[in-house]
């Protein structure tokens, strides 16, 4: 219950208090910010804080002054304590206990004051001491620790002798008598050469020289740890039922708690509310080991109170026992508790770590170095480290300015600020190799340092650093001039446990089994591997840090990035981007960076486009503005995109995604791409990127026949150059079939991006797969498949990058097989009723032959035509050939679909004109006959009409205009080609 086990001297930091008004955390007090903290000291009700300015200069060498504020019970602010002021020496310790208090001065000098019940000041009799006055029995001897209990009073000299005054109705002064008014030498305790003692309410706790524990005083509720209650006892036991070396030891009201040099914990006493930590409220007469603490924190001190006990790690405080209760007795909903457990109301059965509210963005950062506690609750203090630098990779060369997050930083807002008087030094250490550099820096900000690196090249550091590896090295703080230092918090993580961080961490990918385990066997294997997977994360996590608080020193890639893939990405973002660059071996990502460029164009050479540009909008809305000056604006202003880059899990280099930028601009703006490995300094060479707007805006064709594949081109806006194209196919959800991807290509001639639609005579592969089926429908189960699938409609969406794909839902139809059944002509040219009867003089067959003339009217009867006709492109194929029978060409003609009356019944057509050739265009033909009549949908797949006899063609009469007009011409000797 007393105070601190060594005294202490801390330059800065920052100070919380936990008690019934904090909720169960320990809440920062902003008071106590820009002093330094000299002393913390806390027993039964109250805990005392010695403070010094942060800056002190005096001509004539006067020490700093200091001031001593006291917590009593539940309050949350200080009161400043005005009889302290007479010490004029440096304090080092204070000690009280109910009525009496002592202060132990640097030089050895021990002060006490208060009330002189049962002889607790040590100046003899029963007279009071209302000012601080140096204990004359201890004068001359060097004092160099002290303890006090409600009404006693132990000190340790500098040669290891033991004083002790007070009351001794239970023996707890280690003196025979009862009550001794002045300081008395324990002949009992001497030998055993102590050097830290903790007084409790009525028993004694000490550490002695040789690490151990020793105990003496009452023994009613087994505090002393001997085994068994007894009567209380004036001679010291030694307690070698503790098996660790001891560390540190707390006495609380009636129980006791002990520390090993293991980091292990030990507790014995009374239990009435859990403050043993053993997970029950039963009482323990001799030391048992808190075994939930082992292999998860590691103790390197505590606290007993008089209800409850602190325990603290290298970072964080534990509590367990009764929690301080809200003087309102207002519930605390976010007291802390043990998950799973149904403890007591206000008591932790076991230690749970405790909230440190810290500063947003350093949540958890603070480093715990001291904590005492009192009945009412405790005050921490957590000097100023070094948990963050950014950017915390740099070149080995320097010049690289960096920031050090360091907590409980003294810095205020004023016209003369105290942080500008401060002497600041940044020290950059490495123990293998050995490296020390000290700079200057300056506090910019709340807990922010900044400095430039040095050039660390002529150190043993640049032999490793040339090989490609990256060193780290720590980042210490003073803001003395040198003389203190912020700890060392962090060892280099090992290479081997660096790169497992910059994997993946494990349980993100997905393992097979997690939730699905049936038997116990696998319950329990499961468990075993989220569990493994926990402490795996746990640790990375912790690896990283430990990085993200150390330089790492390393050889810049002075060669930049090499290529990007994809070299475009739409203008929403999303797109996943690996940039190809040679990285340094070890390298800590934090700051890994990428920034798009968006270099603004001058021109497009499109003058409404540009009138539509930002920059010009708004030179517009400016009256009589100069028109020159305007036109040398450029259309946009620059813009750069930083985004959080991150390695490469195949070494390749930095992977990002890319961002979304305003659509309506995209066009105004030249991109590339840069990479940072700081966040700040990026690298040579930025690579031409690309961002499009990009849409659908028609398929040609638009259906396609189920049983072929059908070559479709796609029509865009928004279009620009890429190594990349590919086609997502959306089938209906009805149907149920994943997503297909299909390789396209750019055709240069028309700009189309080309691709083919495949037949769809049966379900995916992966479909039939997962039906069990696997054989491809033939006979009628295709049939039946065919008849099912057609009318399907399917959604074609564009990628450029590969990944992100349009959402513009053009439909793609697939259809099911027509049947041409008759082909007629049905009207002459201009819609006039064409005779099908044999010219007169001419024999029977000749007079059989159907004679077209330059736009007839010819139909093919189809059945089988789909529902879909916006979707249709008909055409009407044949081949065109001359008397002999010789093919001279083959016709495609534009065809449409029509529904007509034919003896009473409706028919549906595919209709086309019969061409216009002209007759000079085949001279030596002989006649122009068409023949073999196919029509198709789509213009790719046909199927063939009935065979009928060749109907003739009727060519145009040569033209007397254009006859003349070549006759003209000299040298001309033949009649010019007309073409159709």
């Amino acid at each position: 219950m007393s105070g601190l086990q060594q005294p202490t001297i801390i330059s800065s930091g920052e100070l919380f208090i936990l008690n019934g008004c904090t909720g169960g955390e320990l809440q920062p007090m902003p008071f106590f910010r820009n002093k330094n903290l000299r002393v913390l000291s806390a027993n039964l009700d109250r805990a005392y804080v010695a403070t010094e300015p942060t800056i002190w200069s005096s001509p004539l060498g006067e020490l700093p002054p200091c001031s001593v504020f006291c917590f009593k019970a539940d309050l949350c602010e200080p009161e400043y304590c005005p009889e302290f002021e007479s010490i004029e020496a440096p304090i080092r310790q204070i000690a009280f206990g109910s009525s009496h208090t002592l202060v132990l001065t640097t030089e050895g000098v021990l002060y006490s004051r208060g009330v002189a019940m049962y002889g607790s000041t040590g100046h003899g009799g029963a007279r009071d001491v209302p000012e601080f006055t140096e204990v004359p029995a201890l004068k001359g001897r060097e004092v160099r620790f002290v303890a006090a209990g409600p009404f006693y009073s132990i000190a340790i000299t500098a040669q290891g002798d033991v004083y002790s005054w007070g009351k001794a109705f239970y023996g707890e002064t280690g003196l025979f008598s009862q009550v001794e008014a002045v300081p008395r030498f324990s002949s009992q305790v001497t030998p055993f050469k102590v050097t830290q003692v903790s007084c409790g309410h009525s028993h004694v706790l000490a550490r002695t020289q040789m690490q151990q524990c020793i105990s003496w005083g009452e023994n009613t509720c087994g505090q002393l740890g001997l085994g068994q209650k007894s009567k209380p006892t004036y001679k010291p036991q030694l307690l070698s039922s503790i098996p660790s070396q001891i560390q540190t030891v707390s006495a609380g009201w009636a129980h006791s708690v002990a520390v090993g040099t293991d980091g292990r914990a030990y507790s014995w006493g009374l239990n009435s509310h859990g403050q043993l930590g053993l997970g029950d409220t039963t009482t323990r007469l001799a030391p048992h080991l808190l075994h939930d603490l082992i292999n998860v924190h590691e103790v390197v001190a505590c606290q007993a109170a008089r209800a409850f006990t602190m325990f603290r790690t290298a970072q964080r405080a534990l509590m367990c026992g009764q929690i301080p209760p809200d003087p309102a007795g207002q519930p605390m909903d976010f007291a802390p508790h043990r998950p799973g457990h149904h403890d007591p109301p206000g008591c932790i059965l076991a230690p749970v770590p405790l909230s440190l509210s810290e500063e947003p963005g350093c949540k958890g950062m603070g480093e715990l170095s001291e904590i005492v506690a009192f009945d009412k609750g405790a005050i921490a203090f957590a000097r100023s480290a070094v948990y963050k630098v950014s950017p915390n990779v740099a070149p080995i060369q320097g010049g690289t300015k960096v920031c050090a997050h360091v907590t409980g930083l003294p810095y205020e807002e004023a016209n003369v600020p105290i942080q500008d008087q401060l002497a600041v030094q940044v020290r950059l250490k490495s123990h293998s190799p050995n490296c020390d550099l000290i700079v200057k820096g300056r506090v910019i900000g709340k807990d922010l340092v900044e400095f430039e690196t040095p050039d660390a090249s002529p150190s043993p550091l640049r032999a490793l650093v040339e090989q490609g590896t990256t060193l780290p090295v720590s980042v210490r703080v003073s803001i003395d001039g040198g003389f203190t230092w912020t700890p060392d918090r962090f060892a280099a993580p090992p290479a081997r446990e660096l790169e497992q961080t910059l994997k993946q961490l494990p349980g993100e990918q997905q393992r097979a089994g997690y939730g699905l385990s049936q038997g116990p066997k696998d319950i329990q294997s499961g468990l075993s591997e989220v569990k493994g997977d926990f402490e795996a994360r746990r640790k990375a996590i912790k690896i990283t840090s430990q990085s993200a608080a150390m330089l790492w020193l390393c050889k810049w890639p002075t060669e930049g990035p090499t290529q990007v893939e994809p070299g475009c990405a739409p203008v929403d973002g999303g797109t996943e981007v690996l940039i190809h660059v040679a990285l340094p071996a070890r390298m800590p990502t934090d700051n890994l960076t990428v920034k798009f460029l968006c270099t603004p164009k001058k021109s497009l050479n499109d003058p409404e486009l540009e009138a539509k540009a930002p920059m010009r909008r708004d030179a517009a809305e400016i009256t009589n503005p100069d028109k020159e000056t305007v036109a040398k604006l450029p259309l946009a202003g620059v813009l750069e995109v930083p985004v959080i880059a991150f390695l490469d899990p195949g070494g390749r280099g930095v992977c990002c995604t890319s961002p979304p930028l305003d659509a309506e601009s995209v066009a105004y703006y030249n991109y590339s791409v840069m990479v940072s490995l700081d966040g700040h300094n990026y690298l040579p060479r930025p690579l031409p990127f690309q961002i499009f707007d990009i849409h659908v805006a028609e398929l040609q064709p638009q259906l396609g026949v189920l049983t072929d594949a059908t070559e479709v081109r796609i029509r865009t806006t928004g279009f620009v150059m890429s190594d990349i194209f590919k086609v997502r196919l959306d089938f209906p959800k009805d149907l149920q079939w994943p997503p297909k991807l299909l390789p396209a290509s750019y055709d240069h001639t028309t700009g189309d991006i080309v691709f083919h639609m495949p037949a769809l005579q049966e379900a995916p592969k992966e479909v039939q797969g997962a039906g069990g089926d696997g054989e491809a429908a033939e006979g009628g189960a295709g049939e039946a498949q065919a008849d099912r699938l057609a009318g399907v409609e399917v959604f074609v969406e564009l990628s450029l990058d590969g990944q992100n794909f349009t959402e513009d839902h053009m439909h793609f139809c697939y259809i099911g097989g027509i049947r041409p059944e008759a082909l007629k002509l049905l009207a002459g040219p201009e819609g006039a009723p064409e005779e099908e009867t044999k010219p007169k003089g001419k024999g029977k067959e000749e007079a059989d032959v159907v004679t077209l003339h330059a736009g007839s009217k010819i139909g093919c009867v189809t059945t089988g035509l789909p529902a879909c006709r916006d979707f249709i492109s008909a055409v009407l194929k044949a081949q065109l050939c001359g008397e002999d029978g010789e093919t001279l060409k083959t016709l495609e003609l534009p065809a449409v679909v029509e529904t007509m009356e034919s003896e009473g019944q409706s028919e549906e057509l595919i209709t086309a004109l019969a061409p216009a050739i002209p007759s000079e265009k085949f001279p030596d033909a002989g006649g122009l006959f068409l023949k073999n009549f196919e029509v198709s949908l789509n213009g790719q797949s046909f199927s063939s009409c009935p065979e009928i006899p060749a109907m003739k063609l009727e060519p145009l009469p040569p033209d007397p205009i254009l006859i003349a007009l070549h006759c003209s011409v000299p040298g001309s000797a033949q009649v010019p080609d007309r073409l159709a």
